[in-house]
């Protein structure tokens, strides 16, 4: 028959007293956890409050001193009183267990409910100062403040808030500051030009008179006005289109006018002179279009080709008249050139050229 020696072995982990004592050493331990993070949160919101109020902050506590002496007296006193678990009279080892982790539940809620109970009976500093404002970091042991006068203080604010209304300009002033409460708005009106002609003086700052300074100051308000500059593009781009439409109109009549002079040419290449016998005088009309560039007459470089053409041509045909006059000018003179007449010494007739252009 094999013998049941392990259930009898005080190092087994399977028996029921050392499965109570590993659940009540990890309660324990889960107590005594909560614990040091609360301290060290106290102690981590102490140190950040004297920071913030500019104090120096407190040093921290060695890791040995975290814990009370009081209590490892206390958890050494448990961990021996149950060292020797024993059975009551007519319980089992059930009975026994479950009594045991009563006892310690019950051990732990009291150890936090006494944690507790300490933590609020200790002075704290209330929220709310005597004015009803909330502090978030109220002083433990605060002074009495000293009390201000409520006229000087008003009397100092006033004084910065006149300092500051000298280059501050505030919302609620955008109706009008000071002389101006009571009165409508400055964009209540669309005449903003009569107003300012109207409230302005005719003295510069010196307090001399000066009656050009409503002009002035109007022409400054609409050099800066857009909508004044956009009505002199209007006004300029108006001109500019009428001037367009001149010049097209005087170019298309210029052009017309030499077309009908280069049909003339080619009609009537040759023009007779007027003094009959005595010369041939030439007359050649040439109307040359041009064009207007900002008040300057200057020639189309378009119709340069058609005028040396034109006046090459007419250059030819004047020699060519006069050439032709000359010629029977000559040959009616001095007759034919084999006549030598007697009175001539050398034996040669002269030449008498006689041009009559």
């Amino acid at each position: 028959m094999p013998l049941h020696l392990l259930g009898k072995k005080s190092w087994n982990v399977y028996n029921p007293e050392n499965i109570a004592r590993v659940r009540r050493d990890e309660a324990q331990a889960k107590a005594q956890e909560e614990e040091d993070e609360r301290r060290m949160q106290e102690v981590d919101a102490e140190r950040r409050i004297r920071v913030l109020r500019g104090e120096s902050p407190p040093t921290p506590l060695p890791p040995s001193q975290t814990i009370p002496q009081a209590e490892r007296k206390s958890r050494a006193d448990i961990t021996g009183s149950h060292r020797k678990r024993r059975r009551l009279a007519g319980e089992d080892d059930t009975d026994r267990d479950i009594r045991l982790a009563r006892e310690d539940a019950e051990l732990a809620l009291a150890k936090r409910e006494e944690l507790l109970h300490a933590r609020k009976s200790e002075v704290e500093a209330p929220l709310h100062d005597s004015d009803g404002h909330i502090n978030l970091f109220p002083e433990v042991n605060s002074q009495r403040r000293v009390e201000k006068n409520p006229e000087a203080v008003k009397e100092a604010a006033d004084r910065v808030r006149c300092y500051e209304d000298q280059y501050t300009m505030r919302f609620s002033n955008a109706a009008g500051f000071r002389q101006d409460v009571g009165k409508n708005p400055w964009y209540s009106s669309s005449h903003g030009d009569g107003i300012i002609t109207e409230t302005m003086s005719n003295k510069d700052v010196w307090g001399n008179e000066d009656p050009l300074r409503k002009e002035r100051e109007v022409a400054r308000i609409n050099l800066n006005d857009p909508l004044a500059a956009m009505k002199k593009g209007i006004r300029q781009l108006k001109s500019v289109e009428e001037q367009r439409k001149k010049w097209n109109e005087e170019r298309r009549r210029e052009l017309d006018a030499l077309k009908s002079a280069e049909e003339t040419l080619s009609r009537h290449p040759e023009k007779k002179g007027v003094g009959g016998e005595k010369g041939t005088t030439g007359i050649l009309t040439i109307e040359v279009p041009l064009i207007r560039i900002d008040g300057v007459r200057i020639l189309d470089l378009a119709h340069v080709p058609i005028i040396t053409a034109v006046i090459i041509s007419g250059i030819a045909i004047t020699a060519a008249v006069l050439a032709a006059s000359m010629k029977r000018e000559v040959t009616r003179k001095i007759g034919h050139k084999n006549e030598i007449p007697e009175s001539c010494p050398y034996g040669r007739a002269p030449y008498n050229y006689e041009f009559m252009a």
